[in-house]
């Protein structure tokens, strides 16, 4: 009988596929080496299917239902790329320790460095700035060069180009669209240079420079309504170590008003109202909880308590998380 399927003069009962890709831990499609196709829509709405169960159930279970969807379509480099990111991004709730944390970013990585080497040239710069990002994170400063070399140096962004195109074309909406998220992008990179260079200052004991430069990213944060405040918390924090409580509590009741009315969406912001986020207004609204809930037992600036603003802050946080 096994000379016969050797030698082709037999095929196995087909009855017996299934239990032999159940053996081989894969699906009937890889095991037959058929591949399934599936579009850019698709994946946004596997996405979406994910965010949910990431946001409102366990970590594993969105896991396991993250692997499902890599089995059933193994050769789209988009998926993996969507599923590393949400990997990323959702990687440390109920991380219990540090070793937890690291297994779920090394999942990710996994399937960044795939992406990478797949035929889909247009999803590869994405996910270098990610494997760049997460190799950072996890202090694999080598290979977080690496991967930020060979993301293209040109120091002109063709974007730009394209915008000025939109707008010799009349394309106003793709224009709005295009060059509002250009600029959100510009201003959060410019926004992260700032506190890089505040936090220099810091370690150099300059800390005038630092708080010029905070201040400066205040401004920004404060005209364009965005950063959730990052630069009123560090401010907050640079007051609280130079035993400034009032100018500290002051700082901190800024921060804690800015993530408070920032919106959950773009809508109302008048700089950004066409761009939209990958994560709805109730995904939105879980993460934002779980941030006030984080500063409350947080209790690193438990003594500014007896300070008029500090106490408001307090306040305004246990009345926005519940």
């Amino acid at each position: 009988m096994i000379s016969n399927r050797e030698h082709g003069n037999s095929t196995p009962d087909i009855s017996l596929l299934s239990p032999i890709a159940r053996a081989l831990d894969t699906s009937l499609d890889i095991l037959l080496s058929f591949k399934k196709e599936i579009s850019e829509e698709e994946v946004n709405k596997i996405k979406e299917k994910l965010t949910e169960i990431f946001l409102n159930e366990d970590y594993e279970k969105a896991n396991n239902e993250c692997n499902e969807y890599i089995r059933e379509y193994p050769d789209s480099a988009y998926l993996k790329l969507s599923i590393a990111t949400l990997i990323q991004m959702y990687g440390m709730m109920d991380a219990k320790d540090e070793d937890i944390y690291k297994k779920r970013m090394e999942h990710s990585l996994e399937l960044l460095y795939k992406v990478v080497d797949s035929d889909e040239i247009k999803y590869r710069t994405l996910a270098l700035f990610s494997i760049a990002h997460i190799e950072m994170a996890l202090e694999n400063y080598e290979k977080s060069e690496k991967a930020i070399k060979e993301i293209s140096s040109s120091s002109i962004d063709p974007m730009v180009l394209y915008v000025s195109l939109l707008e010799k074309q009349n394309k106003q909406k793709e224009l709005f669209t295009t060059a509002e998220g250009m600029l959100l992008q510009y201003l959060n990179q410019s926004g992260a240079m700032i506190s890089i260079l505040a936090r220099q200052y810091k370690a150099n004991n300059e800390y005038e420079e630092e708080k010029s430069f905070l201040m400066a990213l205040h401004k920004i944060q404060e005209s364009f309504q965005i950063g959730m405040g990052s630069a009123a918390y560090s401010l907050s924090n640079l007051y609280y170590e130079q035993e400034d409580m009032e100018l500290a509590a002051k700082w901190f009741k800024k921060y804690v008003k800015a993530i408070i009315d920032a919106g959950y969406d773009y809508t109302n912001n008048p700089y950004f109202k066409h761009v939209k986020l990958q994560l709805g207004n109730e995904g939105q609204k879980i993460i934002r909880k779980k941030m006030f809930l984080d500063i409350l037992e947080n209790g690193k600036m438990d003594n500014l308590k007896g300070i008029k603003e500090y106490d408001e802050a307090i306040e305004l946080l246990k009345k926005a998380a519940i």
